[in-house]
């Protein structure tokens, strides 16, 4: 489909993520949160009667969609810096929907948010698809599965507090995108019988449990934080050191600076996640980000 198709699919995810947060803020808000210390999968199924976190799930679907589209025609890096930046969406929904305010800093740190946006968009070139053996895939799947494992072995020992899960998220929806980033062939009768799109599937599901949670439970703004550092940074990493990834000729100036002035950006707007609690309860709501999240 070609480079500008990544990039709209990249933007247009990160507009509908953005957008999700608030609406799923306000749901998980008004949901009781039963999971003591852990985490309770039931409240994927509790919050599901709010009629604002249903919106924000199909606001979630459609972003999933577009960014398929990105991490197909993108590099990881770029994918990830832009659709991270639906931080900035939140941020700015935050104020007629949750009754929040921008202070100068936080315009200053939108205005960082775009010009990163800018020069990402700049300096990424299209990228073909990633040829890797079935050997790799089911290596993937045995390591998203591990991921999954200490995942919770880390809730269960360090607690469930809002900033490890929104740590541990991050890591999740990483993979998830890694995952994307391997499948060969996006049609339903190749996903069925490729062990990536599994751990993709287990990966994204879990990360959005977490992170469902975590807009439930105390101050997120660290926890936000990492979880736009552990989707954005390692992703980056292992696209440009296992699958090649590349900015154009003579770009990757540019693409350095862009994606930190966009994810540092991100990162100094990360406080909006804590919007929802003070207008509808104590419990916070961070960014949304690349899945069903």
């Amino acid at each position: 489909m070609g480079l500008a198709w990544g990039l709209a699919g990249a933007f247009v995810s990160a507009l509908a993520y953005g957008a999700a947060t608030v609406l799923q803020a306000i749901g998980a808000s008004r949901t009781k949160d039963s999971g003591g210390q852990g985490v309770d999968p039931r409240l994927l199924i509790r919050v599901l009667s709010q009629l604002p976190f249903v919106i924000g799930l199909g606001l979630d679907t459609f972003g999933l969609v577009a960014n398929l589209v990105a991490l197909e025609e993108l590099p990881l890096f770029a994918v990830q810096a832009i659709v991270n930046c639906s931080l900035a969406v939140t941020a700015l929904l935050a104020v007629p929907l949750l009754s929040a305010r921008l202070s100068r800093n936080d315009w200053i740190a939108v205005g960082t948010v775009v010009a990163g946006l800018i020069l990402v968009g700049i300096s990424a070139g299209a990228e073909s698809p990633v040829h890797t053996g079935r050997a790799t895939h089911w290596g993937v799947l045995a390591a998203v599965a591990l991921l999954i494992t200490l995942a919770f072995v880390a809730v269960w020992r360090l607690g469930g507090n809002s900033v490890v899960l929104g740590a541990l998220a991050g890591s999740l929806f990483g993979a998830f995108a890694v995952c994307v980033r391997i499948l060969p062939d996006l049609r339903p009768t190749a996903l069925v019988t490729d062990p990536a799109f599994y751990a993709g599937l287990a990966a994204s599901i879990t990360a959005f449990l977490f992170f469902t949670t975590a807009l439930q439970r105390g101050s997120v703004t660290l926890a936000t934080a990492m979880l736009v550092v552990g989707e954005t940074a390692v992703p980056a990493l292992l696209g440009v050191t296992l699958f090649h990834d590349h900015a154009r000729s003579g770009f990757v100036p540019v693409a350095v600076v862009g994606f930190v002035c966009a994810v540092g950006g991100a990162v100094a707007l990360s406080r909006f996640g804590e919007a929802g609690a003070e207008t509808h309860a104590p419990g916070p709501a961070p960014h949304h980000h690349d899945v069903p999240a």
